[in-house]
């Protein structure tokens, strides 16, 4: 990837191969008429959306890097790791990957088993069908509660049915923080914690430093002036690059929000990391 001065930079965004819904080549079709400059997909542990979206973005004029969205798990908590710049070949990270989405389908399938034998969805309820790559995740059920009349809303689907404390919640089967740096390394990638100041506690941000995290997604939209500051300065005491992105989804629950709105200006240091690895 070559880059010379960036401005604009979104390296956090989801297409319909994960969690979005916007399919990957229409994505990158956005990133371009937004104005931005270097972007990245990052699904949810799948890289099925990359080809077609590093396609579309080169020929809009992008520049991009493959990168993926992980979640492991730190001391007890859930977190999510954004990753970038990885050899999107590497065997071990395939096999990595594969694991997850086993693990994501495996849990979905369980949620809806649990509401059919609640008498919340009928026997004939499934997932939508998708291909080896299909990488599941929560907003995929809450849209099947909506489809069939259990709830209105996608936020009541999370809060009465998805959440965590909810009689119907199921577990997620989770590698540890280390696990997943370590795949990432070895594939010659870099990983940043994404969004810190959802939710992450201090001793958990720390403890991933120690296992090897190169980042932190200093720029999110759920933070405030006052957490970009911290995590930024955070950053720089530890010697971490500093990344961001819109976390876009193209869900109509996130109003009228359009890739472009929220970017970041990389560093210098960012921008070699992106290029060496």
């Amino acid at each position: 990837m070559a880059t010379s001065s960036i401005q604009r930079a979104d390296l956090h965004m989801h297409s319909t191969a994960s969690d979005g819904r916007m399919d990957p080549t229409a994505l990158a079709q956005a990133a371009a008429k937004g104005g931005l400059e270097l972007v990245s997909l990052t699904d949810h542990d799948t890289l099925a959306g990359w080809d077609a979206f590093q396609e579309s973005a080169l020929q809009a004029g992008l520049k991009c890097v493959p990168g993926v969205e992980i979640s492991a798990k730190q001391s007890d908590e859930e977190v999510h790791l954004v990753c970038y710049a990885f050899d999107t070949e590497h065997d071990g990270l395939h096999a990595f990957l594969a694991l997850q989405q086993q693990r994501r389908n495996e849990r979905a399938q369980a949620f809806v088993t649990g509401f059919k034998q609640a008498g919340l969805l009928p026997e004939s309820a499934q997932l939508q069908a998708g291909g080896d790559d299909t990488s599941w995740a929560r907003p995929h059920i809450a849209r099947l509660l909506i489809k069939h009349g259990v709830v209105k809303t996608m936020n009541e689907a999370f809060d009465r049915y998805l959440t965590p404390g909810s009689a119907s919640f199921v577990e997620k089967p989770l590698p540890s923080g280390k696990e997943a740096i370590t795949v990432v390394h070895e594939a010659g990638g870099i990983i940043c914690l994404a969004h810190p100041g959802h939710h992450v506690s201090h001793d958990v941000v720390m403890g991933l430093v120690a296992e090897g995290l190169d980042g932190l997604e200093v720029v999110h939209p759920s933070h405030d002036d006052m957490l970009e500051e911290y995590y930024g300065s955070l950053a720089d005491g530890k010697g971490l690059l500093k990344s961001g992105g819109s976390d876009f989804h193209a869900r109509p629950a996130h109003g009228e929000r359009q890739l472009g709105d929220r970017w970041f200006t990389p560093e210098a240091r960012l921008l070699s990391a992106l290029r060496t690895h």
